[in-house]
């Protein structure tokens, strides 16, 4: 039975475990664990060190591969020769105690007592043994929960409680068996209990640190609740009411994307407030939906025919889809319209047929619809951003063509610049377009804000910042 315990079945092993008899027994047990925490840990490292992930745990993948080949080399192996020779160790305890127990002659049951004894010395060994293999294991659960790959600490939790618990385990083991010594085997059993006294002081530490490591997962979440309650009170007072500012909705929203950037972007977070912009980032981290991107989408239409569609957005199932066969600024613009969407109107599913990156004025649009262009436009193209960037490239003022202005259009005369703009559209065509001014050169408006540039022209209008 000994020769093939570890080729059981799970169900065949819980089985000998729960059957009532003596092996495989406690220690066994504890070496069990430990075999399931090193392979739990392992499993992370695996995660850790995947193709697509690598780059990001750079700093620490050498040391996780070291300790991997630790774990699948030594570790591990070492558990589980240890998992079949307890239990094949203890057999040899119980059978002595048994035979010393149904002998009657004084004389030989002092030597199966005897031997009894040493034999229950080497079932002390081995949980030591187990012990300080679960005490490696478990450093090295704590350092791939601080540093490996952050979604499967689960994994690498289990696998530092596992192996505490073993431990623990192993200490029980070992207090309960010095009990069956007596006074003139003092000098080991004080060897024994200072060795069981140091691993109990670090058991005790390890036991510590897995409430650290919870502690951590516990904070982690507490960080969101000020994300998750202020993104909840926006939907909550904007789908509540009419005649809402959309305007506003729009800056509490950055507002707090702002404020917890480093949530949302737990690597490289954004730096300045237009970094933020980015309505997929805030669909899938901030809203849970899944974001999609493929060639095409088309619904149906009251005629049973199809009509394509530039995103669509469907609520109670947290899914949005935005077709890529469009340029990027219009994608942007339709994701940022799906954004409106969600967080303003209560309609279960919608689309935006459309594909541009502005509010389309031509014909009788939909109130539902025009609202969602309105917040993609105030979301893409913040007041006061565009103030701050205009502002920058042009100056202060109001823009007019006049004879400051047009000379530091490249020493260009008031007529001619005139008659290039030919209207107030063909200047703020100019103005979001241009990547120089007064011997300044810059990205354009409509580039910083990934817009196009007749989106960024009608934004200057709308915002005043330009006559003609």
């Amino acid at each position: 039975m000994e020769i093939d315990l570890l080729e059981k079945t799970v169900n065949e092993l819980m089985h000998k475990f729960g059957a009532g008899n003596h092996k495989p027994g406690s220690g066994s047990a504890a070496a069990f664990q430990g075999m399931v925490s090193a392979k739990l840990i392992s499993t992370v490292i695996s995660l850790t060190g995947d193709e697509k992930r690598r780059h990001l745990y750079s700093h620490c993948i050498i040391q996780l591969l070291e300790y991997f080949d630790e774990i699948e080399n030594r570790i591990y192996p070492k558990l589980a020769e240890l998992f079949v020779s307890d239990s094949i160790q203890f057999d040899k305890t119980i059978k002595s105690r048994i035979a010393r127990d149904n002998e009657e002659d004084e004389f030989i049951k002092n030597q199966l007592r005897r031997q009894a004894l040493e034999d229950l010395k080497i079932s002390i060994n081995i949980p030591f043994e187990i012990a300080l293999l679960c005490k490696e294991l478990a450093e090295i659960a704590s350092y791939v929960f601080d540093n490996g790959f952050k979604s499967a600490r689960g994994d690498s939790q289990v696998g530092l409680s596992g192996s505490v618990s073993a431990i623990s385990g192993c200490i029980a083991i070992i207090r309960l068996n010095v009990l069956s010594f007596n006074s003139d085997e003092y000098e080991y059993t004080k060897h024994v209990v200072n060795q069981v006294n140091k691993l109990d002081d670090d058991y005790k530490k390890l036991n510590q640190l897995i409430d650290t490591k919870v502690e951590v997962l516990k904070e982690e979440f507490n960080k969101k609740i000020p994300l998750f309650e202020g993104v909840n009170q926006i939907i909550k007072k904007h789908k509540a009411t009419s005649g809402f500012e959309i305007e506003d909705c729009v800056r509490d929203l950055q507002i707090l994307i702002w404020e917890n950037k480093h949530l949302i972007w737990k690597i490289n977070p954004p730096k300045s407030h237009l970094e933020i912009l980015q309505p997929d980032v805030i669909f899938k981290k901030v809203l849970g939906y899944d974001y999609i991107s493929s060639s095409s989408y088309g619904v149906h239409t009251d005629n049973d025919n199809s009509l394509e569609v530039a995103g669509i957005i469907d609520q109670p199932n947290k899914i949005v889809a935005i077709s890529n066969i469009y340029p990027d600024n219009v994608k942007k613009f339709t994701a940022a319209h799906e954004l409106g969407h969600a967080i303003l109107h209560k309609q279960s599913i919608l689309h935006r047929d459309i594909p541009s990156d502005f509010i389309e004025t031509k014909g009788k649009r939909d109130k539902v619809e025009f609202e969602a262009d309105k917040f993609a436009t105030y979301f893409l193209m913040p007041t006061k951003w565009v103030n701050i960037e205009f502002e920058s490239r042009f100056g202060k003022d109001i823009f007019i063509i006049d004879e400051d202005s047009s000379f530091k259009f490249g020493g260009r005369r008031v007529s001619d610049l005139t008659t290039e703009c030919k209207d107030l559209r063909g200047l703020s065509r100019k103005l979001s377009s241009s990547e120089s001014f007064d011997g300044k050169h810059f990205n354009s408006l409509s580039k910083t804000f990934n817009v196009s540039i007749e989106a960024m022209a009608i934004r200057l209008e709308e915002l005043n910042l330009l006559k003609f």
